[in-house]
């Protein structure tokens, strides 16, 4: 079997008021709302933090290909707010590789994914990508694919049987990237004990993995953290209800770790919901996966939502493609591993950096945000314990002047300085 090629590297309101889709948490707002990462993030191998080896996504397809055939991308939910940076990645991938892309239109329906899945095999496309929708109803489709000729690969696990080919997450390598994060906050801020609520997607392997290792490295960083409640839940507006039974039942919890960063945007707002005192949303942190826009900028404004595993969605989207028609061609790689990294709190810098990606791609600082956060100053930052930092800023770190932090100044301290400089004067 071909060894795995791993890579080195909306608003609100509108997400807590929609339904409960299946995959959608994979990429919402999507799941996987986001990754952004625009960084080199270290290869990853076995699920570690670091190390195997680091690649590109064109493989041996180079920069050509045989070129004039069709490829589809299946990713159902394009309305979440990743799907402009996968559909650019795509689109760049499909490109360089001489092929015209098909994207979905299946608005995350199991029955519209199945039909248009049907309509690009009668069509002759050459290759096909899903995120599917649901497992069970794949092996008709990928059996029909093959009499047909057309290569069918499969998006964000590697469960379908009889597949050409995957684009894959290191979701153990997420997993404790986040635990270990939520493992030092509890110990920095709470004496190590905790009580701890999982939100769930157990019927996935990208879900099981995710919350199952954060859970094992938590423990193994913070030994007195106690998991006390467990229930299914991904999007914002699923989340809302349960977090809100949670807190009721266990109003001291101060950790929530959510499958997705949807989610959290509905675990946020059942703990705000509470009227919590400032002390009070100090001893709470929240977490997911995907790397979501509404997410990072939750990270830098300083509550409760601390941290999230970000995931490269341009990267990933030219990956998804360039597998594809690697599969198609007869060429390798097929099957790719992403790592994630960690956006947190602890370094503001680099949560800018990935939220910036998501500006250059979609020309918009977030949905609905307004201007871009360097002439909308934000309040200071909060670090582990929540506490604003109003510390000055180091020598030689003069952000009144500079877009990057200088040598020697944290990037905590980089964030305060720039949070407080003045406003640029208007012409």
């Amino acid at each position: 079997m071909e060894k795995e090629r791993r890579h080195g590297d909306g608003g609100v309101d509108a997400l807590l008021t929609g339904g409960l889709d299946r995959r959608r948490f994979v990429l919402s707002a999507a799941g996987i709302g986001a990754g952004l990462l625009g960084l080199t993030a270290a290869g990853c191998g076995g699920g570690d933090d670091g190390g195997g080896d680091a690649g590109g996504g064109g493989g041996d397809g180079g920069d050509g290909g045989a070129g004039g055939g069709k490829v589809a991308f299946a990713q159902p939910d394009t309305s979440s707010s990743i799907y402009p940076l996968l559909a650019h990645g795509a689109k760049q991938a499909a490109d360089r590789r001489g092929f015209q892309l098909l994207e979905s239109h299946a608005n995350s329906e199991l029955d519209r994914q199945v039909s248009e899945l049907n309509t690009w095999i009668a069509q002759g496309v050459d290759g096909i990508i899903v995120l599917p929708l649901d497992n069970n109803a794949m092996g008709p489709i990928i059996k029909k694919a093959h009499d047909a000729d057309v290569k069918i690969l499969n998006y964000s696990d590697k469960a379908l049987p009889g597949i050409d080919g995957w684009v894959i997450f290191n979701n153990l390598q997420g997993a404790r990237l986040v635990g270990r994060n939520a493992g030092a906050w509890v110990n920095d801020n709470l004496g190590g004990k905790a009580k701890v609520a999982l939100l769930t997607h157990e019927v996935q392997q990208t879900g099981r993995e995710r919350i199952g290792g954060a859970v094992k490295a938590l423990a193994e960083v913070a030994p007195g953290a106690e998991v006390v409640a467990k229930h299914e839940g991904v999007l914002a507006a699923d989340v809302l209800p349960v977090v809100q039974s949670m807190l009721q039942a266990n109003p001291d919890l101060n950790v929530i770790l959510c499958i997705a960063d949807d989610g959290c945007l509905g675990a946020e707002k059942a703990f705000l919901q509470t009227n919590p005192s400032q002390e009070r949303i100090d001893q709470m942190y929240i977490a997911g996966w995907d790397g979501a826009a509404p997410v990072l900028e939750k990270i830098l404004d300083g509550g409760p939502i601390r941290a999230t595993g970000a995931l490269d969605a341009i990267k990933i989207g030219e990956a998804a493609i360039d597998a594809t028609v690697n599969a198609v061609e007869g060429k390798k790689p097929t099957q790719i591993n992403f790592p994630y990294v960690l956006a947190s709190q602890d370094d503001l810098e680099q949560v800018e950096q990935l939220l910036e990606k998501f500006r250059s791609v979609t020309g918009a600082w977030g949905r609905g945000r307004g201007p871009h956060p360097t002439t909308t100053p934000r309040p200071p930052p909060r670090g582990r314990g929540g506490r604003r930092r109003r510390g000055r800023a180091a020598a030689g770190c003069s952000p009144s002047s500079a877009p990057t932090r200088a040598a020697g100044c944290s990037s905590r301290c980089w964030r305060s300085a720039r949070s407080s400089r003045p406003p640029a004067p208007t012409s």
